[in-house]
C-alpha cells in the first residue's frame, strides 16, 4: 500500500473515531499490517500537516479551536412571560445561537417586552451590558425600539422580524401571506366555505387569509375575523380557545377555523374537543408555524412550515454583516414557507 494512501486511511479513521478517543500505534500497525515504527512515521506527518495530535502511544484528530470571542449580541423577544417555553422562537433562537458562534460572538442577554416594561428598566439593560447588536424578534416592538435606538451612543445596528415598523432596519420575515393563501385555497378545495380566522394581531397572516377569500370571491365577513388580545404570555393556547368560542357562537358557524399560529390551533381543537365537536369531522383546523407539537396533536394538525432556524440564523448574519459594514444597505429577506398537510383539515390521506 502506498504511504500517501496509508495515510488518507489513517486520517479517516482517526476523524471517524469518537470524540477524544486514542487510536492506537499498535492497533493501526495490525490492521494495516506494517510496523508500528511505520505507523508512527505516518503519525509524524499528519501531525507535522496539523491534521492530528501525537500522544504517547497513539494519536487523535487535532480539536478545532475554539473561535474567539470578539463581540456580542443582545435579544428581544416579543413573547412576554415564557421565553424559554415558546416553541417558534426557541427554535429561531437556535438558529441565532448557531450562526453568531460561527461568527465568533455570543447573546449578552435574552428578554423579553415583560423585562423592558417601563424606561427605568430598559435603561438597566442598557447600563449592564455592552452590546454591538440588537436582535428583536417578533412583532409589537416598536415602541421599545424607538426608545432603545435613542439610549444607544452611538447607535448600535438593528434586526428585526417585525413586518410593520417604520423605523430603518435589516428585516428577516416569512412569507406570512403566501402561506396563508395555500391554507385558504386547500380548505376550499376540500369544501369548506366558511372560514373563521382566529389571532392576535392584523399582521401578514391576516392580509394573506382575506386575499385568499378574494382570490376565491368568497365574502369577508368581520365576524369570522376574532383578532384578540392577548394575554400576559402572547400567543398561548388559551387565545385560541377564546377565538374557537366566539366563532362557534355565531350563526351559522363557521365549517373551518384557520388559526394564525399553531399555539392558537392547539386550543381552538382543545376547546372544540371539550364542547363535543369532532376535528376535523364536524370543523376544520389549521394552524400555521409547524412546531414540533403540531404532528402530534389529535387530529395532527394542518399547518405551515416556516423555516424557523433558517430565520434565526440569517437575522444573525446579517446582525454580523452590518456591524462589520454599518453603512451597507438594509435588505429585507423573506423566507419561504410551504403547505404541510395532516388530517385535522378534514383531507383523505389514506
Amino acid at each position: 500500500m502506498k504511504k500517501s494512501i496509508r495515510q488518507r486511511m489513517i486520517l479517516e479513521r482517526v476523524q471517524a473515531a469518537v470524540a477524544q478517543e486514542l487510536l492506537s500505534t499498535k492497533e493501526l500497525a495490525a490492521h494495516f499490517d506494517v510496523s508500528e515504527a511505520t505507523i508512527r512515521r505516518d503519525f509524524k506527518a499528519l501531525a507535522e500537516a496539523g491534521l492530528i495530535q501525537r500522544q504517547y502511544g497513539g494519536a487523535q484528530l487535532t480539536p478545532a479551536p475554539a473561535p474567539a470571542i470578539v463581540g456580542q449580541v443582545g435579544i428581544i423577544l416579543s413573547t412576554r412571560i415564557d421565553k424559554y417555553r415558546d416553541p417558534f422562537y426557541n427554535m429561531v433562537l437556535e438558529g441565532v445561537d448557531r450562526a453568531l458562534e460561527r461568527h465568533g460572538y455570543q447573546f449578552a442577554f435574552v428578554k423579553t417586552l415583560h423585562e423592558i416594561d417601563s424606561p427605568a428598566k430598559a435603561r438597566h439593560l442598557l447600563e449592564t451590558f455592552r452590546i454591538d447588536g440588537l436582535i428583536l424578534l417578533g412583532t409589537d416592538l416598536i415602541d421599545r425600539i424607538r426608545y432603545l435606538r435613542d439610549q444607544f451612543s452611538p447607535v448600535v445596528p438593528i434586526v428585526t422580524t417585525d413586518d410593520k415598523h417604520d423605523i430603518e432596519d435589516d428585516v428577516i420575515l416569512f412569507d406570512g401571506a403566501k402561506g396563508m393563501r395555500a391554507l385558504v385555497a386547500h380548505l376550499v378545495s376540500l369544501g369548506h366555505r366558511r372560514l373563521g380566522f382566529v389571532s392576535g394581531n392584523v399582521d401578514i397572516r391576516h392580509a394573506g387569509y382575506c386575499q385568499g377569500l378574494a382570490a376565491l370571491d368568497l365574502p369577508q365577513n368581520d365576524g369570522l375575523r376574532q383578532i384578540l388580545e392577548p394575554g400576559p404570555s402572547g400567543w398561548t393556547p388559551d387565545l385560541g380557545e377564546r377565538g374557537a368560542r366566539k366563532l362557534m357562537a355565531r350563526e351559522p358557524r363557521p365549517d373551518a377555523i384557520v388559526c394564525a399560529s399553531d399555539r392558537l390551533a392547539i386550543g381552538a381543537m382543545g376547546w372544540l374537543q371539550r364542547n363535543g365537536f369532532r376535528v376535523p369531522e364536524d370543523i376544520a383546523v389549521t394552524g400555521f408555524d409547524n412546531i414540533p407539537d403540531a404532528q402530534f396533536t389529535f387530529s395532527p394538525l394542518t399547518t405551515v412550515n416556516v423555516h424557523k432556524g433558517l430565520m434565526g440564523e440569517l437575522a444573525a448574519e446579517r446582525l454580523v454583516q452590518r456591524i462589520e459594514k454599518p453603512d451597507s444597505r438594509y435588505l429585507k429577506i423573506i423566507t419561504p414557507v410551504s403547505l404541510v398537510i395532516r388530517q385535522s383539515c378534514g383531507a383523505d390521506l389514506q
